[in-house]
């Protein structure tokens, strides 16, 4: 499906972002402290975790399509 987080690589990149997010040690309290620690954050990012998710699509795409379509 489209909208399925299983085939939606950004999703796991969104993750990492929220998880980095949660542990900062001072939590972003406003929109603008949230924009800069978001960037922040976005150089931060590991290039491997991107390469992980690409590397990971072939084997997600075929769990979809032996489900059917339906969860994996």
């Amino acid at each position: 499906p489209a909208n399925s987080p299983d085939l939606n690589p950004i999703e796991n990149i969104w993750k990492q972002l929220k998880d980095n997010i949660q542990s900062c040690k001072v939590f972003p309290r406003t929109v603008d402290e949230l924009k800069v620690a978001l960037s922040e954050e976005w150089e931060n990012l590991d290039c491997s975790i991107f390469e992980e998710v690409v590397a990971s699509m072939p084997q997600r795409i075929n769990a979809v399509l032996e489900a059917r379509g339906g969860p994996t």
